[in-house]
């Protein structure tokens, strides 16, 4: 089976925003959620400071018009294409969209990855944001499937 992997960066449009950043995420990923599922896609979505990078991948026809209505949204501005490919296999199975705010992030080896996608957004690879979206998304399954301590 062949899979398109899409992944992008553009960046926030706050005059287009009525509600807080987080609010507006918080909506942006309920609705890609539900969108996702429909249309058998998976992806991931990273903010880092003013910037929106996503993984997009699935089925050919469903990325491509999910990335045309992601280009109409306003509150995107100046959607640039990192890297468009076909694989044959999923980086993020069963995630309809995986978000990490790589300010948020307080683990050493995710700042490592993420300071120079901060930095420099331009110039952040397809490589940069695999690698970052890839282990922020490990990182955060295995902390959801930990046991709970026991408390006293």
């Amino acid at each position: 089976m062949s899979i398109t992997r899409l992944s992008y960066r553009s960046r926030i449009n706050f005059s287009d925003m009525t509600l807080s950043l987080d609010e507006e995420v918080d909506r942006l990923l309920a609705v890609a959620r539900r969108n996702n599922i429909r249309d058998g896609l998976t992806g991931a979505l990273l903010l880092a400071g003013n910037t929106f990078f996503q993984v997009l991948e699935g089925e050919c026809g469903a990325v491509e018009s999910t990335f045309a209505r992601i280009v109409d949204d306003t509150r995107h501005i100046g959607c640039q294409i990192i890297d468009r490919r076909d694989d044959t296999a999923r980086l993020l199975p069963g995630m309809p969209m995986f978000f990490a705010d790589a300010l948020d992030s307080h683990d050493g080896v995710l700042s490592n990855l993420y300071i120079p996608i901060c930095q420099a957004p331009d110039l952040a690879s397809y490589d940069d944001l695999a690698s970052a979206v890839i282990f922020s998304a490990a990182r955060q399954a295995r902390l959801d499937t930990q046991p709970r301590a026991i408390s006293a």
